[in-house]
């Protein structure tokens, strides 16, 4: 058995025995195990998963083109709950598996929501330049902040992560509405949470916080016709995916003040180049964290042990113990 652990240089700096300690445990001491650091060359990426039976990935994107070098590929287990970034359906019309993990880091995330939120209202990043590099220790330094109790938070997309955030946000004593497309009204209303359309969301919230999976059909759901629906210039927080919001369009309702500030822990491109040039980086409205909130030592480990079993489990033809499988393959073909 051969599986390739495939990334980038980032996400890859982990302690990667953990999954290949679970490989060996589940798939045999014989099984073969590469490492293969992405740096752009898509031959060397062919080359490196040309003769593999599985791929660990986390971020690494797996289009059509690369997933058909290896119509013998049998799975991708992906570290994350996303995969908008490996064709599914190509893998699935050449008979490759491809997993995620269903949940691993619901309420670090949530936490994460809540604290990006917190930092932009309270205006952290303000006050800790104020006082760390001008040394001037002086609250009126800054205005503008509301009240969080009775303002209205809205969340796009009411999931496993969404509901945390929104339990959250009432005990803060906010008022809390979703768009949410896939939400049943029931299950909102036992939450205290109002479904209303994106454009009601837009409209009246104080808070926006993105939870949505990220497709092709909400690509920038955040764009400047959104921004310029914002009535009550809110805060925005993104734990979600970059490309939900437009970052130009973001940048625009800054500068022109629609919008309070923005939280956000995902960008379009995230690479330490990204930060040296992007105009997001800098800003006392904008607080910056690195793709980071679904992290604890905890959610960490489970995000490695989950995904490196859902390939075992697909490697071993065992079906019904893959935690989540976003094609439609029957792996039980692969039963040795």
């Amino acid at each position: 058995m051969k599986i390739a652990i495939c990334d980038y240089k980032e996400p890859l700096n982990r302690d990667l025995n953990i999954e290949k300690n679970i490989f060996k445990k589940f798939l045999g001491e014989d099984t073969e195990i590469s490492l293969y650091v992405h740096e752009g060359n898509e031959q060397a990426f062919k080359e490196a998963i040309a003769d593999v039976d599985g791929i660990l990935t986390s971020y690494l994107e797996f289009p059509k083109e690369i997933i058909q070098s290896n119509p013998h590929l049998k799975g991708i287990s992906i570290e994350a709950t996303g995969y908008n970034f490996v064709d599914a359906d190509a893998a699935q019309a050449q008979n490759t598996a491809v997993t995620v993990i269903g949940e691993y880091c619901t309420q670090e995330v949530a936490d994460h929501s809540m604290a990006l939120m917190l930092a932009v209202a309270r205006k952290l990043k303000h006050y800790d330049r104020e006082i760390e590099y001008k040394h001037v220790y002086d609250y009126n330094s800054t205005s503008g902040m509301i009240r969080l109790e009775g303002s209205t938070f809205g969340i796009l997309g009411l999931g496993k992560i969404g509901k945390a955030v929104a339990r959250r946000a009432q005990g803060f004593g906010m008022h809390v509405i979703a768009y949410s497309p896939t939400c049943k009204p029931e299950v909102a209303q036992a939450l205290g949470v109002k479904l209303v359309s994106k454009e009601e969301l837009f409209e009246t919230s104080d808070v926006i916080s993105v939870h949505m999976r990220l497709t092709d059909k909400n690509v920038n759901m955040l764009n400047r016709e959104a921004f310029a629906m914002m009535k009550k210039k809110p805060i925005i927080v993104n734990v979600s995916r970059g490309a939900m919001i437009d970052e130009d369009a973001l940048l625009e309702a800054l500068d022109h003040g629609q919008i309070f500030g923005a939280g956000l822990d995902v960008l379009v491109e995230e690479t330490n180049e990204n930060t040296k040039k992007s105009p997001l980086v800098g800003r006392e409205d904008v607080i910056l964290t690195p793709h980071m909130a679904f992290y604890s030592d905890f959610s960490l480990y489970e995000c490695q042990r989950i995904a490196a079993e859902n390939l075992c489990y697909v490697l071993l033809g065992q079906q019904d113990k893959v935690f989540k499988m976003v094609n439609d393959v029957d792996v039980r073909q692969f039963a040795k």
